[in-house]
């Protein structure tokens, strides 16, 4: 079923080019925005408006956000209107493609990396370069806009990055006799945490000691890729091709990894088949102690518990896992992505709001309080980091560069796949192994 969905939003995606006449992304790039200072709201200007496709709208907590700021540019350029286009987190490339197709256009789409090949591939988006003003554009880390690099450049910019991280309940911690100032470095030092928690909390309300996603999901297929290359694991070559997964680095971190999810699920350290919003609502109520999640899942934690801030900490993954795994994480970033065949005042705008976007001013409010993250760009450079993040905030620096081949999402969602067929389902490691192979071999073939 899963290939079937895959091969038909694929063939959907072909036609709705065909259908719209999208810009292909071999077409070759026009001027860039000319820089955005000096603009203002005094000045004539024809109106401009920005159709802004963005997931986060159906978001409570973002969603507020989101209106006051766009509300707030509107006011200062009065010439704009922002006009938002909720769409729900997992219907957001369905949802583009089809209304691409009906006719509609889309300016800005805010989103995740792993949408960027299948939106690059069909031609419904364009370089950075070709839209943002050049001094903006350069003033972008470079080691987080790398993990845009899709065949032939960058596709989208980062809103702000974060590695993956361990949520940690405190409050728990410290009443099982465990300290944040002895948090483990290592493999088998987690695991001793995580058997103390576990006795301590028998037979009481806390439902998850150590959460691990292993719904057969896109997010969940990052997480498990995030928890892969902590182990030491590569996935895809640098050329975007799939690495060699029996190569005995690679495979002794798809071993470790796999062994991993089934010591937590086996022991009942975690559960089974849970998405990261059911960690998230679960963590919020006080009923994990921790749990791997990307740093803007505290949104979800804070809407169940206002007050989860007193009991919420952060930490890295250890810095040595299992044989050869040094705690590396790969980059998740919030995404600004950008429509193809933009006229020049539509650029212009966008420049102006993508900037407006990432100030210290507007920004520092949401990463302390909202979408918890890390800045990715040096017009952010003095936000004040949420508390929260202190633990966590070392592995920021300690990632890693994964190419973008165009099957990712799959091949990664895979992952939770084998993750269960081992785990759960009784399949041996060795066929586990053998089948996700065969089944990461076959995406990257379409």
């Amino acid at each position: 079923m899963k290939k079937l969905l895959a091969l038909a939003l694929a063939f959907a995606m072909s036609l709705s080019l065909a259908a719209c006449g999208g810009t292909p992304a071999s077409t070759p790039a026009s001027e860039p925005a000319a820089p955005a200072s000096g603009s203002s709201a005094t000045e004539e200007k024809e109106p401009v408006n920005l159709r802004f496709y963005n997931y986060a709208l159906s978001e409570t907590a973002k969603a507020d956000w989101w209106e006051e700021t766009i509300a707030n540019f509107e006011a200062e350029y009065d010439w704009i209107t922002v006009e938002p286009i909720s769409v729900d987190y997992n219907s957001m490339v369905t949802t583009l493609t089809n209304d691409l197709a009906s006719g509609l256009t889309a300016d800005i789409i805010y989103g995740e990396i792993s949408w960027v090949p299948a939106l690059a591939d069909a031609g419904f988006i364009d370089k950075p370069e070709n839209v943002l003003s050049p001094d903006f554009y350069a003033g972008y880390y470079p080691d987080v806009l790398s993990a845009y690099q899709y065949n032939d450049g960058i596709y989208g910019v980062p809103h702000y990055m974060t590695n993956w991280l361990i949520f940690v309940n405190k409050d728990l911690i410290e009443a099982a006799g465990l300290s944040m100032d002895n948090f483990p470095t290592t493999e088998a030092d987690l695991k001793t945490w995580i058997e103390t928690l576990a006795d301590y909390y028998k037979g009481t309300d806390v439902s998850t000691i150590f959460g691990m996603t292993t719904s057969e999901v896109a997010a969940t297929g990052m997480a498990l890729n995030g928890l892969y290359t902590a182990f030491g694991g590569t996935l895809f070559n640098d050329d975007g091709t799939l690495a060699d997964l029996n190569e005995a680095t690679n495979k002794t971190a798809l071993t470790e990894t796999l062994d991993f999810c089934k010591y937590l699920i086996g022991n009942g350290y975690t559960q089974e088949n849970l998405k990261l919003k059911d960690y998230r609502a679960a963590f919020g109520a006080g009923n994990v102690c921790m749990y791997i999640d990307q740093s803007w899942g505290y949104a979800q934690i804070g809407e169940v518990d206002p007050n989860a801030a007193n009991f919420t900490v952060t930490a890295p993954l250890p810095t040595q896992m299992g044989t050869n795994g040094k705690g590396l994480s790969l980059v998740s970033a919030h995404t600004f992505l950008f429509g193809a065949g933009l006229e020049d005042s539509h650029k212009e705008a966008i420049d102006l709001f993508i900037q407006y976007c990432t100030s210290n001013e507007v920004m520092e409010g949401y990463l302390n309080n909202i979408g918890l993250a890390f800045p990715a760009h040096e017009n952010m450079a003095d936000v004040k980091i949420s508390p929260i993040l202190e633990g966590a905030a070392k592995g920021a620096n300690n990632t890693v560069y994964q190419s973008m081949p165009a099957a990712l999402a799959s091949v990664q969602t895979e992952l939770a796949t084998a993750a269960l067929n081992y785990c759960v389902n009784g399949m041996s490691l060795e066929d586990t192994i053998a089948d996700y192979i065969t089944q990461a071999e076959y995406y990257m073939n379409q």
